[in-house]
């Protein structure tokens, strides 16, 4: 298992790219929601492979990540063949789960937040949560964007 990160911090960012496809929009349109959710799923596979959570380890060791919560902001409208860009940050984790903020940018300007928790889990014999693996972990802790990094960036609040 390895960690795709190196000592700079910018590498603490796992990044996606995709461009929007016509069978995305919807009739007012634009894109429709649920492709916002499944771009930000693509980069969060992305991350899971980061940190060594990759279709290997899923293969050899029965073990897998689930998706526990999931919040999305649309911000901006995205149209028929934009090309959108995904900046992932892990901003907590535990032995079982991690915490990740993720940003959508078209042409530089933001069009989406979105944040999840996702949970390690043993498929076998029943899915059940398990602690990841010390490799996985050590990656987690690597990737860590302290308090004052998230306050610095995170603008983005539920609130009514």
């Amino acid at each position: 298992m390895k960690c795709s990160i190196t000592p700079r911090r910018e590498s603490m960012t796992s990044r996606y790219s995709t461009t929007v496809i016509p069978e995305w929009i919807d009739y007012n349109g634009h894109m429709q929601d649920c492709y916002y959710a499944l771009i930000f799923s693509r980069a969060v596979d992305g991350f899971q492979d980061d940190i060594g959570v990759d279709a290997t380890y899923r293969q050899t060791t029965g073990r897998t990540i689930y998706l526990l919560e999931n919040h999305l902001f649309y911000l901006r409208e995205v149209k028929v063949g934009a090309e959108v860009h995904v900046e992932t940050q892990l901003i907590g984790h535990d032995s079982k789960r991690f915490h990740l903020y993720m940003t959508m940018f078209e042409n530089g300007d933001l069009v989406s937040v979105c944040e999840v928790i996702e949970l390690h889990v043993n498929q076998h014999p029943q899915p059940h949560a398990e602690p990841m693996p010390d490799a996985v972990l050590e990656c987690l802790r690597t990737r860590l964007i302290t308090d004052s990094e998230i306050d610095a960036w995170c603008e983005i609040v539920l609130s009514l």
